[in-house]
């Protein structure tokens, strides 16, 4: 690791331009700034300076250790006024959650960074597992689940819960639906879908379904807005959760099958136990719980 010491002694030798005078500011001898510029590039390996007569110039390292410095010192000062100011209105918000609860939430979490621009908006769409690891090793700070951890270090909210729908093509609506129209008609996979439909069919077409492995498999697409799509076209069925499903444009092409047994997922707001969030995070959480639980 670099000498703070020296390298401060570098970055106002470059900004005074004379040995005297850097060491008139920090208050130091002029043989003690030489020496410090000389530990430091015999720690670095390279010369820094070219010195010419009474006047110097840095070596192309030189300009680089400069350049490195000015950025470590301008970081330093960003994080002092961080650490000193917490305003609710600036800064990053980080949140995971489902790709179908993105989708739900994100536009109405926009909405606060339209009138705080100084805001920033980070969404990530992750399974349950991985938004727990982000949360544990703080790569978020807010995250959605539906099935808790173990872990210690965390804590939950319960915000509600969510359905999930089995989602047909429209022409399917007025008609019995039986097991053998879903083999017919085929599934539409996706990240979620084979866990999803598993246990939605396994709940409602007992003696029938085995596993989705022995569905027809009509395509795949790993992106949440375009998952209902293909359902719409009449290319398949598919498990959504609610939330996705609300969220379609084309309504009028689908149809929800209603279920005996509903298959429900409790939701839970989580974070990280002992970590204390910016003010920031004070209306996206109120916000979120007020959605969730509508």
């Amino acid at each position: 690791m670099i000498n703070q010491q020296w390298l401060h002694t570098f970055l106002t030798l470059v900004e005074v331009g004379h040995f005297t005078k850097t060491a008139e500011k920090l208050y130091m001898t002029q043989s003690g700034v030489s020496q410090q510029i000389k530990k430091l590039e015999e720690q670095v390996g390279v010369p820094l300076l070219n010195r010419i007569g009474k006047r110097f110039e840095l070596t192309r390292e030189g300009e680089a250790l400069h350049q490195f410095g000015c950025k470590r010192r301008q970081e330093e000062d960003q994080l002092y006024r961080e650490l000193q100011f917490d305003d609710p209105h600036k800064g990053e918000c980080r949140i995971a959650c489902s790709g179908a609860m993105a989708t739900f939430l994100y536009p109405h979490l926009l909405e606060r960074q339209k009138a705080h621009p100084e805001l920033v908006i980070a969404i990530e769409a992750a399974p349950n597992d991985l938004i727990i690891q982000n949360i544990l090793r703080n790569a978020v700070d807010l995250g959605i689940i539906t099935q808790p951890s173990p872990a210690l270090e965390l804590e939950y909210d319960a915000l509600g819960f969510e359905s999930l729908c089995l989602v047909l093509p429209s022409n399917y609506a007025h008609q019995v639906l039986h097991f053998d129209d879903l083999k017919t008609l085929g599934f539409i996979d996706h990240p979620d879908g084979s866990h999803y439909a598993s246990r939605l069919l396994s709940a409602n077409f007992k003696e029938a379904f085995h596993s989705v492995g022995k569905i027809r498999k009509r395509g795949y697409i790993n992106q949440i807005g375009q998952i209902l799509v293909p359902v719409s076209a009449g290319l398949g069925f598919t498990v959504l959760p609610e939330t996705a499903v609300r969220h379609f444009e084309l309504q009028s092409l689908l149809y929800v099958a209603p279920l005996k047994v509903p298959i429900r997922d409790e939701l839970f707001l989580v974070r990280k136990r002992h970590r204390a969030l910016p003010k920031r995070y004070d209306w996206f959480e109120g916000k979120i719980k007020d959605l969730v639980r509508m």
